[in-house]
Formats: structure tokens, sequence, C-alpha cells
């Protein structure tokens, strides 16, 4: 079959996650977390990677008294070392004191952000957890890898998404340092894989880097293009998501407006209208009824003015009002769904119904869709379990249908949404010989357990199973 087109990775974050950071695991706890930390630590090869920082993933709030993650349960084993703890979410962190005083938060008084929420002691002293806009002083201060380290982490990420089956994505946080390590990759003969790397127009957290250099490389994209990079793309996150302990998501209020105090990017409808003219697509994060409404509005406004522009995207789709879905087709604007683990997971039950993917209403709409793993931490981005949670749904009780359905939403659908459609997204002559080998038919809905055996890339053989 055709090779699969993931709609939303991190492969950079992905390639640190799995060389470079300690991996403490998902049922952490606040007795554990310290000497997790220095186990995972010590059995990591590149944990220098971060000069003197440690980097860590991932806590889960449930794991700590009252759900409150203190930093104080890192002080106790790390006193001077400054180590960060990514979130069960992605949209947090965890910071001991040593870490807060490196990235030049102030304790005792570190004002409010709009966008950001800082977790605080009864005094109003940080107590080292930190959502949203609130991680941009620790992501834009920490050290990052060097350059050659980079194109070592994309180079097994990417052989990672080989074994799920993954042959082209949209990289969803790209930044100047990993647009220089795909060119020099690129330049070596030594990337295998079709890349449209959406620039990071906001905010800094996201691409751990300050907004000026950002505005910079989205000037500058074109001179990053190549082959198998396409910089024609740009990333904004609009809101954070709706899950405890953040409840960053942005929902309507009384009047059916947005709730602007959930809000990352004010200047969203200006982003959009700038990049639409200069034919570039926006991917944008929206996680609840507000942000959703507010993207589509942006998008409406630029598309008055420029009717024949690019298509959007929105990331996520997790929480549209009714009235949202017959504005995906009308505005050419692609629903992106993701993370595809969290369609059927404990994840969306705790919630509160604030998450859900609702394929149906979308299909009935006839919103083009694709599906993103939103790979940034796991082992790996294989979307087979998730989608065999829904196959049924999605073929409304017909698992055949459905896997027909699934099939073409994550090959010919990824390659339209990234304009591709003439080379990639399905086996025919002409087109790039990018294609997989099942241990079975996915079109029949047996997603369920299954394997891929060979990956092709133009042609060559870039992993086989068990070789």
């Amino acid at each position: 079959m055709p090779g699969i087109h993931d709609a939303h990775m991190h492969l950079l974050y992905s390639g640190l996650a799995l060389t470079s950071d300690a991996n403490i695991g998902f049922d952490t706890t606040s007795t554990t977390i310290g000497a997790k930390i220095k186990e995972a630590g010590c059995a990591c090869h590149y944990v220098n990677a971060y000069q003197d920082w440690i980097m860590a993933e991932m806590y889960n709030n449930e794991g700590f008294p009252g759900g409150i993650a203190d930093r104080k349960y890192l002080d106790e084993m790390f006193p001077d070392r400054p180590v960060a703890v990514l979130g069960g979410a992605g949209h947090s962190k965890l910071l001991n004191t040593a870490a807060l005083k490196r990235a030049g938060y102030d304790i005792e008084n570190e004002p409010d952000i709009p966008g950001g929420k800082f977790f605080r002691r009864p005094d109003g002293s940080l107590i080292g957890e930190l959502g949203e806009a609130a991680m941009t002083k620790a992501n834009v201060s920490m050290p990052f890898p060097s350059l050659s380290h980079i194109k070592r982490t994309l180079r097994f990420a990417i052989q990672v998404a080989h074994r799920s089956g993954v042959m082209s994505c949209q990289e969803a946080s790209a930044n100047t340092l990993i647009l220089h390590a795909l060119k020099e990759l690129e330049d070596e003969g030594k990337l295998n894989m079709d890349i449209s790397t959406h620039i990071v127009y906001g905010p800094e957290f996201i691409a751990h880097e300050k907004k000026e250099s950002l505005l910079k490389l989205l000037d500058a994209a074109d001179k990053f293009k190549s082959k198998h990079v396409d910089t024609r793309f740009v990333k904004i996150i609009l809101d954070g998501v709706p899950l405890p302990p953040l409840h960053t998501h942005c929902a309507l209020d009384a009047n059916g407006q947005p709730d602007e105090d959930k809000i990352i990017v004010k200047d969203v409808a200006e982003a959009v209208a700038k990049y639409d003219e200069r034919g570039m697509t926006l991917k944008i994060h929206c996680t609840g009824h507000g942000s959703t409404r507010m993207a589509l509005d942006a998008i409406k406004a630029a598309r008055n003015k420029n009717p024949k522009g690019p298509r959007h995207e929105i990331a996520h789709n997790s929480d549209v009002h009714d009235d949202e879905y017959p504005r995906y087709k009308a505005l050419n604007v692609t629903a992106e769904m993701l993370p595809a683990l969290f369609f059927v997971h404990p994840f969306t039950a705790s919630s509160g119904g604030l998450m859900d993917w609702n394929f149906t209403k979308m299909m009935e709409a006839n919103a083009h869709i694709t599906i993103g793993s939103d790979w940034g931490a796991a082992p790996d981005p294989s979307l087979f379990a998730p989608l065999a949670n829904i196959v049924e749904t999605v073929g409304r009780g017909s698992k055949e249908k459905g896997g027909e359905i699934l099939c073409r939403m994550l090959t010919r659908h990824g390659a339209e949404a990234v304009g591709r459609e003439t080379e990639a997204g399905s086996i025919e002559i002409g087109k790039k010989a990018n294609f997989i080998v099942m241990d079975r038919d996915l079109s029949k809905g047996e997603f369920g357990g299954a394997n891929v055996l060979r990956t092709y890339f133009e042609g060559e053989c870039v992993w086989e199973k068990d070789a």
C-alpha cells in the first residue's frame, strides 16, 4: 500500500526523547521521580546533550499528592543541577529550584503572563510546574544540543517512523536548528523522508526559540526548501489542552465569543492573512470551541481577501462546536485529527467530554480529513492500534468500509494536504515509489495487531522487519 502520511509529528523532539532525555515512565510518583531521573540519566548515552541540564519525561500529576507536582520532589536529589520534566500532555513542565533560577524566573514574585499558567504555593511563590506560555523562559534558555547531535536524532527518529510505515510527515514545530539539520542531511544524501516543515510563528515555547528569530526564519523559508523538504508551512498554537490540571483550552463565553484569556497567539488573524498571501499553509492548534471558531474566522477573513489562497489546517479538532463543521469544506480547511493515541483513551475520559474527535460529523460535513500521531515522546508513532479503536465508528458499523476510509485519510488525503498529490498518496505510474508491505490488507479494517514488513522510499528498502 502507499506509504503513510503522518499529518502531525515532532521529529526533533521525538528523536531527542528517544536518545537524550531521561525516560522515567508515566507511572512515576512523587516518591520515585528523583531516583528514576537519576537512574534513567545514567543509562542514556547522550545525557549531556543539554550541557549540565537534565531533560526528563514524562510525569503524570496523578502520581503526586493532591495532583500537585512540586519542585521539592526534584530538589531532594538535585539541589544544584537544573532539571526539567515534561508533563503528560506536552503542555507543561516541572522545574526544580535550580532550573527556575537558571532560566531567570523570580521564584517569589514571578508575574502572570497572557497565555501562561503558573502553579503557585499559598504564599504566591512558584511550585515549579509551568503551563503553556509560562514555559517560555525555560524553553528558550535551556541549552539545545549541537547541530551534529540534532542530525543524529533526526535520522534515528526517521528510522523509527519507517518501522511504522511513515514515508512523509508534517513536522509540527520547526525551528531554525531543525531546518539547518535537514538541509545538511539533504546535502549529504541522508534524508529518506518527505517532510513538510511547519515553522513556528508562535508561541515561542513550542519552538524553543525567540519570536524575532522565528520571524526571520519564516522570511527565509525558501532557502531551506529542497527535494525532500517543503518549507511552505506555518504553525500557530492558539490555546492549550482540556486536561487537568491545566484546563487551558479556549471555550466560548455566554455570548458565543472565544475566551480571550486562554488565547496564546493574540494576532492570529493578522498572521493568517500575512502568510496566506504568501501562499503558505497554516496549521493552527485548537482544542476548544472558542479557539476553533477564532481560527476559522481568521481563515475566512483571509479567504475574503485572497479567494485562491492555500488550504489551511485546524489541528486537533477535539472540541468542535456543531456550527463549525460545515465551515471546514466551505473554507477549504483540512481537519487534522490528532493525537490518534487519544481517540479512545483514559485521558479522553478524564476530559469530561471536552475531548471528542467526532469523525462522523466531520465526514457528514464533507471535510477534508487527515490523521496525525502528534508523536513527541512515545516509543513509536504507529497509528494502527489507535485506528483499530475507531474503524467501525468511521465505517458506520462496517469495519471494511471504515478501513477503506481510514486508508485514504492516511495516504491520499495526506498528500493532498501538503500539495504532493501528483507525486505521492497512491501507487501509480509516474508517482514516487514510496510504499509499504503489510502483513494484512488494512483496507479490510484489520488495524489491530498490524505490522509493517518492509518500507520502501523512492524504490529503496529503508526498513525490513527482523532484518
